[in-house]
């Protein structure tokens, strides 16, 4: 099977990082820019018309705003329901912050999440309930578990002959390319790849004549549906 893995696009947080005022604007679980939602339509467009990306039987989506509402133009254009994967969210979850002490703060429910996407499939796992934010404490070896444990997910689901797409995040991205690879943690450090938003990367997955599991990495922050204005950290 193939599996695309999708940064969402740009968010208020990442539009302010660097800021003198970023404490005091940041949100725990902040909306797309303008330019994040032109950069989610351009993915969309080119995912339809691209040959490997045109062929998604599965899109997942995080549970987090800007992950959905990266996913729901995409969802639209490839004619796909997006799954929410209530494990796919971004190292640490939902906290007011450090401005805040990092207190934990839910995330939204279905009903409102799907006013940002019609398309969304809500986790069972969460019997109809809110997804709770996800706050955790900062521990690499947490990232990669939950990362192996959204992998097994995605392999139970697909077939070999399906591809793949997950809207999620930057630094869980990490984790996931990580385990995918076989890739060791450096001083309890996951390797860090940079991923811009809306980025893409393809990794290719199967067995070798001896059943053993492999992965190739395909490519890696692909950009190319975006002009150089709508390209960003």
């Amino acid at each position: 099977m193939h599996l695309l893995l999708i940064r969402h696009g740009q968010s208020r947080n990442n539009h302010l990082a660097g800021a003198a005022d970023y404490l005091a604007g940041r949100l725990a679980d902040p909306p797309l820019t303008e330019r994040g939602q032109q950069q989610a339509l351009r993915l969309a467009e080119w995912a339809a018309g691209d040959d490997l990306c045109g062929r998604v039987t599965h899109l997942y989506t995080s549970l987090t705003t800007r992950a959905v509402q990266t996913a729901a133009p995409l969802a639209q254009a490839l004619g796909l329901k997006a799954h929410g994967l209530r494990e796919a969210y971004e190292c640490g979850g939902l906290n007011s912050g450090p401005a805040g002490g990092f207190t934990p703060v839910a995330g939204r429910d279905h009903a409102s999440l799907q006013a940002d996407c019609p398309a969304l499939l809500w986790p069972g796992e969460l019997h109809g309930q809110a997804w709770d934010g996800g706050c955790e404490p900062w521990e690499h070896a947490r990232f990669a578990a939950r990362a192996a444990s959204v992998m097994a997910r995605l392999r139970r689901d697909a077939g070999e002959a399906d591809v793949l797409a997950l809207v999620t995040h930057h630094d869980f991205a990490q984790y996931l390319v990580a385990d995918l690879l076989g890739l060791p943690a450096l001083n309890g450090e996951a390797l860090t790849f940079r991923l811009n938003n809306t980025g893409t990367a393809c990794l290719e997955l199967g067995t070798d004549a001896a059943g053993t599991e492999r992965a190739l990495l395909h490519w890696f922050n692909r950009t190319c549906h975006l002009t150089p204005d709508l390209v960003t950290l």
